[in-house]
């Protein structure tokens, strides 16, 4: 009797345990949908602060419903205006978007890295007289801060010539 017991509450400690997991009593994933504005105090251009693009006044417009990412990017700067749309599928489909500095189109595959959402891709510029051109590594992170009113959008990008730079903006929740 006593080892049908034992037995029992062994299964039902089992199950208990084995029903948590199946509810997926994980942390849910960060939802980024929102309006942000870029604070400039708070974000480091790396080697684009001396360009044009770091002075601009940047909005993201972000509509999350997972596994789908849709971003928005607008630049106003000097009474121009410049907007892009970004589509990313966080289940590693792949994607094409445009570049975001400049003309172009870049492939990325994207995923959850814990609670930021990743997107990597290679870019590769011809050399000028046909030879062989520089080759970039480009990850972009995004992440919402745990009070749900900063947005990080992290950008590392690594070559042979330039090494390894960060680009780092922090966008504030729109009002």
């Amino acid at each position: 009797m006593k080892t049908v017991l034992l037995t029992l509450c062994l299964l039902a400690a089992c199950a208990a345990a084995g029903g948590a997991a199946a509810r997926g009593d994980k942390k849910a994933k960060p939802d980024l949908s929102g309006t942000w504005e870029l604070d400039r105090s708070k974000s480091d251009f790396g080697l684009f602060r001396d360009r044009p693009v770091s002075k601009a006044d940047s909005t993201l417009v972000v509509e999350h419903k997972d596994p789908e990412l849709k971003i928005a990017r607008t630049l106003k700067l000097g009474g121009q205006q410049e907007t892009k749309q970004f589509a990313y599928y966080t289940d590693g489909r792949g994607e094409t978007n445009p570049a975001t500095i400049g003309a172009g189109e870049v492939k990325s595959k994207t995923k959850w890295d814990g609670d930021k959402v990743a997107a990597q891709s290679k870019l590769v510029w011809p050399g000028r007289d046909g030879s062989a051109g520089a080759e970039m590594d480009v990850t972009q992170r995004w992440q919402v801060s745990s009070d749900g009113k900063t947005l990080t959008n992290s950008t590392v990008l690594s070559s042979a010539q330039t090494g390894v730079q960060e680009i780092r903006l922090v966008y504030r929740r729109a009002p």
